[in-house]
């Protein structure tokens, strides 16, 4: 195996935090092998790698500005991850391979985003799909969650109300119970816990599938607790979802055709993956 450095950028949106690296083919790079799932496992380690949520690959793309290829925190594909798009989006108009405004696909969809002042971007979502089977939940219902409802907004979800004060939430403990629950079998859900704060205001603590525990944050989560708030309690757009690690704000037409995820994102810190290390020092198992 060659042992030649890869380059990467560390960024976050809202404390979703992600490894991005240029994986294009101008001989500029060394190219990055996504299919590793072992590899990017340790890459995501907080103790024995660089530490994140997930990484991305950004390539070219014949059709649009680039393309973009996510993978989980466990080393395989996610289908879409709304702030890593958003951090991927501002990282390529920071090396140029972007105007503030661009189209991009992930996963054979196509997605369009703009950067904003103040380094926010704001990303057009698609549509939200919903499934009838998972649309009767009132047996998982009980006094300290009174309602529940799934829908996916490129990944599956299952927004939470919660009767109990966040802060004081067994994230972890009630996330898995509910990510791993037959009712969602096989793919599983991402568990989004709300507590609205005032009329279309929210707070949001998040379980993620595929990172197996709570982030600071999740773009594609905070679409959904917004658009179950719009069908459930008839907010209007926008909603303002207050994550642990930040603020997102979520604009939407009335039949959810037109969907915007918009929020901060920044860059951590830049380095250079010794691939060599990664493959001869294994991961601790969680």
């Amino acid at each position: 195996m060659k042992n030649q450095p890869i380059r990467f950028h560390k960024l976050h949106g809202a404390g979703n935090d992600f490894v991005i690296i240029d994986n294009r083919s101008d001989g500029k790079h060394a190219r990055f092998d996504g299919k590793n799932a072992v590899l990017i496992r340790r890459i995501c380690d907080r103790h024995f790698g660089v530490g994140a949520d997930g990484l991305m690959l950004i390539s070219e793309d014949t059709d649009s500005d680039f393309q973009l290829e996510y993978y989980n925190a466990d080393g395989f594909p996610g289908e879409m991850c709304g702030n890593g798009a958003r951090c991927a989006v501002w990282l390529a108009h920071l090396l140029g391979v972007t105007g503030r405004q661009c189209k991009f696909i992930v996963w054979g969809e196509n997605y369009e985003a703009e950067v904003l002042e103040n380094q926010q971007v704001r990303l057009k979502m698609n549509p939200p799909t919903f499934s009838a089977e998972r649309q009767n939940l009132q047996s998982l219902c009980d006094n300290r969650f009174p309602e529940m409802g799934w829908l996916n907004t490129g990944v599956p979800h299952l927004v939470v109300k919660s009767a109990e004060n966040l802060a004081a939430l067994d994230v972890r403990k009630f996330g898995a119970y509910f990510r791993y629950h037959p009712k969602f079998e096989p793919e599983g859900v991402n568990v989004n816990f709300v507590v609205p704060e005032s009329e279309h205001q929210l707070n949001v603590r998040v379980y993620e599938r595929g990172v197996e525990n709570e982030t600071l944050a999740c773009g594609t989560g905070a679409v959904a607790c917004a658009i179950y708030a719009a069908q459930q309690w008839q907010w209007q757009s926008p909603v303002r979802v207050n994550a642990v690690g930040g603020v997102l704000q979520i604009a939407f037409d009335p039949d959810f055709q037109q969907i915007y995820l918009t929020g901060p994102v920044a860059t951590v810190f830049e380095g250079e993956l010794n691939e060599l290390y990664f493959h001869n020092n294994a991961v601790v198992n969680k």
